[in-house]
């Protein structure tokens, strides 16, 4: 998936929005003035369309850097490297417990590493999260609530037991606190260490989606191909864009397209820091920034890089004459769906508007338009 600044659909669904525009590089605009702190709002749906007015001279297309070649795919020791850096971390958080057969039909003590299955109901209906299937627990390891790994000392491996819990009175799910539940727990056998990863291991840690470790090369190579591919992609769309804000002229920026910006990054910090019970002052320095200061200097400077490009953007397509067909229209719309992990094609366009999603178009296809005459150069 390309990764193209105008689409701000996208960018709604990231924790921090400030995150995704701090590796942005752009030139400060002095004149505009900062929103005063605690003012932001978040921005979503039909609020997002913003465009910008203002003025910009478009640098010559000829001026823009060649692209260099696309990536020539993974290499089989670089896949190799990788195979083994995952296989060790995942050992490290999810040792491999393999069945130890001189332990069936045995009780289970405290320290010993049980494989079960086991689904937990409340007032006799299943709830969400309280299920799990070959499932490696160490007894006394505090990995679950203390009723539940107790209950299990004692019981012997091979037989399927029902095991009540009564959960915290402070437990962090509001709907199980101080609930007295039920467990029916599946002891399938009591596991020995195995240094190394095998085919079973594989398939237990991944539910099924890989049977063997070759099964994960494969798709761990079509995974690292796929990143290669959308990390040359977003230096491409990045470099490009970059390119045309700092070699363009902006005789005029209009204050309210800065504070626009500047207002969707605030409330993203100021309604996170909500979550937390904390000021957004004290939210921001939490997170990294010096002073509060600091962080609305870099809101500032990142706002103003937002409205260059999207005014380099809005030029091009006006210039270039870019319009989206219906079928253009759909067919972007599929990938914007995608992205935002929607399904409902009427729904999406009644919140975000058909004109706020032709205007994101019009940017990605302008952008589409910039990358082309790059490659040309």
């Amino acid at each position: 998936m390309k990764k193209k600044i105008s689409l701000a659909i996208v960018a709604v669904l990231m924790v921090l929005s400030l995150a995704a525009c701090g590796d942005k590089k752009g030139n400060g605009f002095a004149e505009a003035t900062p929103t005063p702190a605690g003012t932001g709002t978040v921005k979503s749906g039909k609020d997002l369309y913003h465009v910008c007015g203002g003025e910009v001279i478009l640098a010559s297309y000829d001026q823009l850097t060649k692209i260099g070649d696309e990536p020539s795919g993974i290499t089989d020791e670089e896949l190799e490297e990788e195979f083994q850096k995952q296989i060790a971390s995942a050992l490290a958080d999810y040792p491999n417990y393999i069945r130890d057969e001189s332990r069936d039909g045995t009780v289970i003590a405290e320290g010993d590493t049980v494989n079960i299955d086991y689904v937990g109901r409340l007032d006799g209906v299943a709830f969400d999260g309280g299920s799990d299937t070959e499932f490696d627990l160490t007894i006394g390891s505090k990995t679950f609530i203390e009723d539940f790994e107790n209950g299990l000392i004692g019981k012997t491996v091979g037989t399927t037991v029902d095991v009540d819990t009564k959960f915290p009175d402070d437990y962090d799910n509001a709907d199980l606190a101080g609930k007295t539940t039920t467990f029916t727990i599946t002891i399938n056998y009591i596991g020995q260490k195995k240094d190394e990863a095998d085919d079973d291991y594989i398939r237990r840690l991944s539910k099924g989606t890989y049977e063997s470790m070759d099964a994960y090369r494969v798709a761990l190579k079509a995974m690292m191909e796929e990143e290669q591919q959308s990390n040359y992609e977003s230096n491409v769309y990045d470099t490009v864009i970059g390119e045309m804000v700092k070699l363009s002229e902006f005789p005029k920026i209009l204050d309210e397209d800065v504070a626009f910006y500047e207002e969707d990054m605030i409330g993203y910090y100021t309604t996170y820091a909500s979550y937390y019970s904390m000021s957004v002052e004290e939210f921001v320095t939490a997170v990294g920034y010096e002073t509060y200061d600091a962080f609305l200097s870099e809101c500032h400077d990142n706002a103003v890089t937002y409205v260059k490009e999207y005014m380099v953007l809005q030029e091009v397509a006006k210039k270039e004459n870019i319009t989206v067909s219906e079928e253009k229209f759909n067919e972007l719309l599929e990938g914007y769906m995608e992205s935002a992990q929607k399904t409902d094609k009427d729904a999406f366009i009644e919140e975000y508007s058909r004109e706020y999603l032709e205007y994101c178009m019009k940017n990605d296809l302008a952008l589409d338009f910039l990358v082309e005459k790059a490659k040309a150069n």
